[in-house]
């Protein structure tokens, strides 16, 4: 069966609307796996997941994983990546939550119980939700993602003076790479496209700054590319 192409948008806003229509695929996976979960989780979850928006890791995988020529299959998979990747950020949240609540009231065994249920809940739904990729590679990226994140979690939790730890970094990059996996981006690109993700990891930092990326003249980038990281930069200036 032939692949059917995705339409070229023929201006950015065209590129904005359907990075915005991806995002909210992305999201109603969220709000389904959060429906699946019993009270008191069901509130204690979306109430962090309401505290993660906007869904920047999300954003950033619809961007770098689009395709040049753009294809339906490979849309519909880096909206999985997409909500796995979120997925995988609320669990670590949860579990943030976890330790802070261990710490300000070790008493309330009851909170703390259902705190580490609900990340372990959020972290199962995200593997899930990779697995549906198809990849098998995207699912070993992920997996390692998962390690290194864990680990530096627990390094700052016990060693808080360690440095070297970046969350956001880890997930920007392992999302970037999956859905160039996804996307099959040639080497080339590749190089370019993850420059662009540092740059807009930069970004953070600076929250009230107005985002730029410099993509060159000669960028290997092709135009849908170009124009859907166009729309990024509008969304995330919006967001």
């Amino acid at each position: 069966m032939t692949e059917r192409t995705l339409s070229l948008p023929a201006n950015n806003t065209a590129a904005q609307r359907e990075l915005t229509a991806e995002l909210a695929e992305v999201e109603q996976l969220l709000l389904a796996a959060m429906s699946e979960l019993f009270p008191p989780f069901r509130q204690m979850v979306a109430a962090q997941l309401r505290s993660n928006y906007p869904l920047q890791r999300a954003a950033l995988v619809l961007t770098t994983g689009v395709a040049a020529p753009d294809q339906a299959a490979v849309r519909s998979q880096r909206i999985y990546l997409a909500a796995a990747l979120e997925m995988l950020h609320l669990a670590l949240s949860v579990h943030i939550m976890m330790s802070d609540t261990a710490a300000h009231d070790p008493a309330n065994r009851s909170l703390l119980g259902s705190t580490i249920l609900a990340g372990d809940y959020c972290f199962s739904r995200s593997a899930g939700l990779a697995v549906r990729t198809g990849n098998a590679t995207v699912v070993e990226i992920f997996s390692d993602a998962l390690k290194r994140v864990s680990e530096g979690h627990l390094r700052q939790l016990f060693v808080p003076a360690a440095t070297g730890y970046d969350e956001d970094r880890e997930l920007f990059v392992a999302g970037a790479q999956a859905a160039m996996e996804l996307a099959n981006t040639p080497a080339r690109a590749r190089r370019e496209i993850l420059a662009l993700v540092e740059q807009f990891a930069q970004t953070l930092s600076a929250p009230n700054a107005r985002p730029a990326l410099q993509i060159a003249p000669d960028s290997p980038l092709d135009p849908y590319q170009r124009e859907r990281w166009q729309a990024l930069l509008q969304w995330r200036h919006g967001a």
